[in-house]
C-alpha cells in the first residue's frame, strides 16, 4: 500500500523532510497513468509519498520525527494513495 502524508510544522521543515527522506519518503510520485508530461507527480512542499507505508504508520513516523526534532506537528493528514487522483503535476523544487 502506498501513502501520501500532508503536514504542517512551525519550524525545522527542512530537517523534518530530510529525516523522512531517510525513512524512504519521497517528494515525487511515479505517474503510472501517464497524465503528467514527464511521468512524475511532484508533491506540494509539505506533502510526501511512501510506496509501502500504510497511513497510520506514516502518521506515527512523522510524529516520532517531530518529537526527535522538538517541534510540534500542527496538522497531519495521511491517506492511502489510490488510483483516482487528480493533480497539477508541477516540477521539481529548486
Amino acid at each position: 500500500m502506498s501513502t501520501i502524508i500532508i503536514y504542517d510544522v512551525p519550524s525545522k521543515h527542512k530537517e523534518l523532510k530530510e529525516a523522512l527522506f531517510k525513512l524512504g519518503y519521497k517528494d515525487e510520485i511515479p505517474d503510472t497513468s501517464r497524465a503528467c508530461r514527464n511521468g512524475i507527480i511532484y508533491c506540494p512542499n509539505t506533502t510526501l509519498y511512501h510506496p509501502t507505508k500504510d497511513p497510520s504508520s506514516a502518521r506515527d513516523e512523522v510524529k516520532i520525527e517531530c518529537q526527535k526534532l522538538k517541534i510540534s506537528l500542527d496538522r497531519c493528514v495521511s491517506t492511502q494513495w489510490g488510483p483516482n487522483w487528480s493533480a497539477v503535476c508541477g516540477g521539481p523544487f529548486k
